[in-house]
């Protein structure tokens, strides 16, 4: 069973990889891939209050920080966070979407940070 999640896994990474192709110029992306990089690593550091003081207010509102430390879990299944090994950053009605693949001692996970013109955050998955 955890050999067909992991191959599972691997087909899901590379489609998400194949569908990721960049629509936004690189000196627009990296600002956006530096703050999602950021992100990611106060989740696994579990700062959680940091991360909560950049969602926007709706994020806010449907999000604690409280609840957002609901992951802690999920993150030390994955064991130790050793870095990003693909990043992406699309653009559409104004959000940037930045998706992350980082690498962990057991498995990837899939980060997905979206901001908006603000920069505040206004959407955060993990995969």
């Amino acid at each position: 069973m955890k050999k067909w999640n992991m191959l599972l896994s691997s087909l899901l990474l590379v489609l998400l990889l194949a569908a990721c192709s960049s629509n936004v110029e690189d000196d627009v992306a990296a600002p956006y891939i530096e703050r999602a990089n950021e992100v990611v690593q106060q989740l696994n550091e579990g700062a959680y209050d940091d991360i909560y003081a950049q969602f926007n207010d709706t994020m806010k509102e449907q999000l604690t920080a409280e609840q957002l430390a609901q992951i802690e879990p999920i993150l030390q299944q994955s064991g130790e966070f050793e870095g990003i090994d693909k990043q992406s950053v699309e653009e559409k009605d104004g959000i940037h979407l930045v998706v992350l693949i980082g690498s962990h001692r057991n498995e990837n996970r899939i980060y997905t940070i979206s901001y908006d013109a603000n920069d505040s955050i206004t959407g955060l998955f993990v995969q």
